[in-house]
């Protein structure tokens, strides 16, 4: 689970979608592709990361 604001892979616990990628933010939440906000700590899943920025 997220511990500090950042890009993350999530994928819901029941494995039927795809894993994306959410933005993290300051107050620990985040965005759901279709709009809405959600606290990290509410959402039931996996997490890995934060993913590190790529260099030049």
């Amino acid at each position: 689970m997220p511990t500090r604001s950042g890009w993350y892979w999530f994928r819901g616990e029941s494995h039927i979608a795809e894993p994306f990628i959410v933005l993290v933010d300051e107050a620990g939440q985040f965005q759901w592709p279709d709009g809405g906000f959600q606290e990290v700590a509410l959402a039931h899943g996996e997490w890995a990361g934060p993913i590190e920025q790529p260099e030049d």
